[in-house]
């Protein structure tokens, strides 16, 4: 423990790669001409008025999103079809708005092919082709993630518990609510968890919606993927009976990174509402090239720099599923996981207020 503490003093830095994943992101270069002095001047003077008035907006907007999907909404739950096509269509507009009075106008999204050679997939069908209880996979670096997959797919979000490698179906609420918080490695005792299976037959049958798995089960900064919880497994190749959909988000910043891994939710938020815009790319993989397909192969590593990371006998399909992330991302893999996430969180808290934060 002495060591890794040590490790933390120098922010927590993953020794493969040098990157430090729990780190906020500071900007690379500072641009210190005449247009950038004027325009930090007026961002003194404008930023905290924006920074209200979106603040105000999105409250406004997360209120309505509370009273019509999960007061109203529960009146239309015995009616299964309807009840789904209503959660959707004002869980999907109230998630984008909330996105658009943040700062994200517009959503760069694109469907990537990683063979060489091969035309670009529209993104519409892309989208289109993800059905109830399949499984979409993303990096989890932020909150801005939760409010995306929201707005794209309205579905079940996760909670990843690697002591009994199941998963517990949570609300869009908790999910935010769990961004950047303290991992936990096991189930509460009143809490009903599922392996990866029996959530997708559970979300199949019930028509609940495509399921979100965080595999790294806690947040990054969105420089390097974590080591994921083997929660696929019990999955061999090809997969059947469902589709799993690989997403990676990615941001553009210059002065404050929407990544959120550490620090006051709150002030985060307010921070990034300050801001006059932000930008959020996403690329999704081409299904024909997921694990779901029949000619599933593992496409090659692209000289980007970017060791090929091994896999693993505990969980194959995982390691795959993280190897794809990574190309399609372009971001190196870390030994760090959800125990380091932890360990840095008290080290955090006990340097930054004097004593660890009751978890």
């Amino acid at each position: 423990m002495d060591a890794k503490w040590r490790n933390f003093q120098n922010g927590g830095q993953d020794a493969g790669t040098g990157i430090q994943p729990f780190l906020a992101p500071v900007p690379s270069r500072t641009n210190s001409d005449i247009y950038a002095k004027i325009a930090l001047i007026l961002g003194i003077i404008l930023k905290p008025v924006l920074g209200i008035l979106k603040l105000l907006l999105t409250a406004v907007i997360a209120i309505l999103l509370f009273l019509l999907v999960d007061v109203i909404g529960l009146a239309l739950k015995n009616l299964k079809s309807v009840y789904r096509t209503y959660h959707y269509i004002f869980t999907s507009l109230f998630s984008r708005l909330s996105l658009f009075f943040m700062g994200f106008y517009w959503i760069h999204t694109e469907t990537v092919s990683l063979r060489k050679g091969r035309p670009s997939i529209p993104k519409v069908r892309q989208i289109n082709c993800v059905r109830h209880g399949d499984v979409v996979v993303c990096n989890w670096t932020s909150y801005v993630e939760i409010l995306y997959l929201a707005f794209r797919f309205d579905p079940v979000f996760t909670q990843i518990y690697p002591a009994s490698n199941t998963l517990r179906p949570i609300s869009l609420w908790t999910a935010l609510r769990l961004t950047g918080s303290y991992p936990e490695a096991k189930p509460p005792s009143n809490v009903k968890t599922y392996n990866l299976q029996e959530l997708v037959r559970e979300a199949t049958i019930n028509k609940l919606g495509p399921i979100v798995v965080f595999p790294e089960g806690t947040t990054s900064n969105g420089r390097a993927l974590l080591k994921l919880v083997p929660i696929f497994k019990s999955l061999s190749t090809p997969v059947e009976d469902f589709s799993i959909h690989i997403l990676i988000t990615r941001y553009e910043y210059e002065n404050f990174s929407p990544t959120y891994t550490i620090g006051n939710k709150f002030w985060h938020f307010v921070m990034l509402c300050s801001q006059y815009y932000n930008v959020l790319h996403v690329k999704i993989l081409a299904l024909e090239e997921s694990l779901s397909s029949p000619n599933f192969a593992i496409p090659a590593i692209q000289s980007s720099g970017m060791p090929s990371p091994s896999i693993t006998q505990d969980d194959v399909i995982g390691s795959q599923i993280l190897n794809l992330m990574g190309q399609l991302g372009r971001m190196r893999r870390t030994n760090f996981g959800m125990d380091d996430k932890k360990a840095f969180l008290d080290f955090y808290w006990e340097k930054t207020s004097g004593y660890a934060k009751k978890k």
